[in-house]
């Protein structure tokens, strides 16, 4: 019993621990490390304002802002976002400024035929070879300006159906490394 009762107490001062934000980077309490909320609120801009959701959380010594540089090895980033789009054909899986769909309020599903997500964790290595080997590439050839040695580890996109919620596909560039 005093050990259940342990038990309780210790959870419930584990929950009362957790943070949870969706504010802009401005007002991000950096040690919560995580960021929820609109892409444009966290990388400053967006193909279409509103129109996807970006959850990123990084390790306590990854160095902010977004992208790392000064990081230790092994310091690392993981986002995943979310959009809408009726042409999975256009750009990156819909990601397209002529495809995405305005979505506006996270509660409320927009009209669309897809919805994407994507799982990116990007890591600081010195020592890649292990990485590269499982398909790990420099993480600046998203397009982004991270430092030379920050990889991304894994990469997967998943399709669903926006009406039915059933996966359509999904596509691992890079799974999940050593």
């Amino acid at each position: 019993m005093r050990r259940m009762f342990v038990f309780l107490i210790l959870g419930f001062l584990i929950g009362m621990s957790i943070q949870y934000t969706t504010a802009i980077p401005k007002e991000m309490p950096f040690k919560a490390r995580i960021y929820v909320g609109w892409e444009e609120g966290y990388l400053g801009s967006s193909l279409m304002p509103e129109s996807t959701w970006l959850v990123v959380k990084w390790s306590k010594d990854w160095n902010m802002p977004a992208f790392g540089f000064n990081s230790p090895e092994r310091a690392w980033m993981a986002s995943h976002l979310t959009w809408y789009t009726n042409d999975i054909n256009e750009g990156f899986f819909g990601y397209d400024e002529d495809s995405l769909v305005y979505w506006g309020d996270p509660d409320i599903v927009p009209e669309a035929k897809y919805y994407v997500e994507e799982y990116v964790k990007i890591m600081i290595l010195d020592e890649t070879e292990k990485y590269e080997e499982k398909g790990a590439f420099k993480a600046s050839d998203l397009g982004y300006p991270f430092p030379e040695n920050a990889y991304v580890v894994h990469y997967t996109v998943e399709v669903y159906n926006a009406t039915t919620n059933s996966l359509l596909f999904e596509y691992t560039l890079v799974p999940l490394s050593p």
